[in-house]
């Protein structure tokens, strides 16, 4: 990732400016100042700029976006920065980088954890001050001033932490219903059809079939000169007949689920975050609405499961059959970022995903790998 590719959102540049100002005003109050050296001058203005390019890389998507540890490594970074700055420069308002740093916090720890911490990390840059500089005066003041800026920032961001948290729920709410809907209507249309099918089998063919019945005895009755009229007509019912059948064989035939349709609704909108790509290499047109909607359901879950802890940018999904049994595998691209690939602990979500298969009477099993995660769900196959 080059510093080209770094893209600064509106409150990216609000946090930048910010520092922009703190040091340059540093630079204008220091310029000359007895107070500090070149050196520690100069070390000053990289400590800015460092601070300024870490918080950059933290606050991006990419390439660190799923890179806790590394993010949570930047983080204290940043924290040094902060107390190498109070140690250099006497200026007390380079505590706005502290603040700048708090509105990062709710995005590593539990929220609560953090409040209780506040006052600990927010005194020792202070307590650090206090021993290089020697000075006391109004210097708790200012501790204490700024110590509420950190809680107010604190408070703010986790509030925006749980809005994008409900607006991401919404969203994918949004496309498991759409998707659900689609099968939903797929199943009230083949309801229908099924049941004009039968209406059409069990009325017009059993009228017709009547029909027909009667005209053989009329013809084997009816006078010489009046049966070429009434195998005519015989030949017209029984044709009808053939037709009604074969028209109530393509509406049962045709009567079934499309999963891949369903599919699409789920996945189009992500097109822009995520590739998906669906293999199939099976019939699953013979899929009831039980077990489409909870294939669809676990495929939702490993869909938001990767876009939530994964670095993916691409999931394939692969569906074929073997030994009387339908598999599905859902593998994407986003390697694993922690220590023990081989250890996948279970949360709601994959239990979820076991107990629908298992409602299939099915199987369902998880690998994660360097080369990214892969769920594996096999069930009997659809009769």
């Amino acid at each position: 990732m080059t510093l080209s590719q770094l893209r600064i959102a509106p409150e990216q540049s609000g946090a930048l400016v910010t520092i922009l100002v703190v040091a340059s005003t540093n630079a204008w109050l220091l310029a000359g100042s007895a107070s500090v050296s070149t050196t520690q001058f100069v070390a000053i203005m990289l400590c800015f700029a460092v601070f300024s390019l870490v918080f950059l890389l933290i606050s991006q998507d990419e390439p660190f976006g799923h890179d806790k540890q590394l993010r949570t490594l930047f983080v204290g970074v940043e924290y040094g920065l902060v107390l190498v700055l109070f140690s250099l420069s006497p200026m007390t308002f380079n505590a706005i980088l502290l603040v700048i740093w708090s509105a990062l916090l709710p995005y590593f720890m539990p929220f609560k954890r953090a409040l209780l911490l506040s006052p600990i990390w927010s005194a020792v840059p202070w307590l650090l001050f206090s021993w290089v500089w020697q000075s006391s005066s109004g210097l708790w003041v200012n501790a204490l001033l700024f110590w509420t800026f950190n809680l107010f920032a604190l408070v703010m961001m986790e509030s925006r932490k749980n809005a994008e948290r409900q607006t991401q729920r919404a969203e994918e709410a949004n496309r498991e219903l759409r998707a659900l809907q689609d099968l939903m209507q797929q199943a009230s249309r083949k309801e229908e059809r099924t049941r004009i099918a039968r209406d059409i089998h069990d009325l017009v063919g059993h009228h017709l079939t009547g029909l027909s019945l009667h005209l053989q005895v009329a013809s084997r009755t009816a006078s010489p000169d009046q049966r070429p009229a009434i195998d005519q007509c015989l030949g017209i019912a029984r044709l009808l007949l053939a037709d009604v059948r074969e028209a109530v064989s393509d509406m049962r035939e045709f009567n079934q689920l499309d999963l891949l349709q369903a599919l699409n609704a789920l996945t189009a909108p992500l097109k822009n975050k995520i590739r998906v790509k669906v293999d199939c290499q099976a019939d699953i047109s013979n899929l009831t609405l039980l077990q489409a909607t909870n294939l669809l359901r676990c495929i939702q879950e490993s869909l938001t499961n990767t876009m939530r802890h994964s670095r993916a940018d691409e999931l394939v999904i692969s569906i074929y059959s073997n030994a009387n049994q339908l598999h599905i595998d859902i593998k994407d691209n986003g390697g694993s970022a922690s220590s023990n690939i081989n250890n996948v602990i279970q949360g709601n979500g994959l239990k979820g995903i076991q107990e629908r298969v298992s409602e299939l009477n099915g199987s369902a099993t998880f690998i994660n790998s360097g080369g990214g995660f892969h769920t594996s769900l096999i069930l009997p196959e659809a009769k």
